[in-house]
């Protein structure tokens, strides 16, 4: 399926669910090896079914403007430890501060390349948000597209899901 969004004022840039998804693997490929320094692979890309996070913590940021929906990066609560191991020189036992600030910026990161690459005119990004707890709740507007990427590094799996639509709704 491909959906036609503007570029620039007069004109329209086609693009299928397949290159979004794309983009936003190879931007989290890219930011978990800028940032971090870890090999991720992408092992399975797959329809979002349900609505309950199998892991502990999640960074949350909307679109808006010419793509609309919403980025979610869900991580187990010691991959994240893992993460602020190296930015703190010391591993962090519970989800502190500085864990939410960490998720907070790796998904504001790989939601602003993701848009930059996208090449499209007019998408806006909101500020991120982290919700943790097992079994926490983020749900999409009923109207879009949700896939979900399953990544694995050495420091365990996680998950990037992306939910989007047009402005109207379609």
């Amino acid at each position: 399926m491909t959906v036609a969004f503007a570029t620039a004022p007069s004109e329209s840039k086609t693009h299928s669910y397949d290159s979004f998804t794309e983009t936003f693997a190879s931007c989290t490929k890219k930011v978990f090896s800028t940032m971090l320094g870890w090999d991720i692979v992408l092992a399975e890309r797959a329809k979002r079914l349900g609505f309950l996070s199998k892991y502990d913590v999640s960074g949350i940021i909307g679109f808006s403007g010419a793509v609309r929906g919403t980025l979610v990066v869900s991580c187990a609560a010691e991959m994240t430890y893992t993460a602020a191991e190296s930015f703190l020189g010391s591993k962090p036992t519970e989800i502190t501060d500085d864990v939410v600030d960490l998720v907070g910026e790796l998904t504001n990161m790989i939601g602003g390349s993701s848009k930059d690459r996208l090449g499209i005119s007019g998408i806006e990004l909101g500020l991120p948000a982290v919700v943790s707890g097992i079994g926490h709740r983020v749900s999409f507007q009923p109207s879009a597209h949700v896939e979900i990427l399953h990544f694995i590094c050495d420091a365990g799996p996680f998950t990037v899901e992306i939910g989007f639509s047009k402005p109207n709704g379609k």
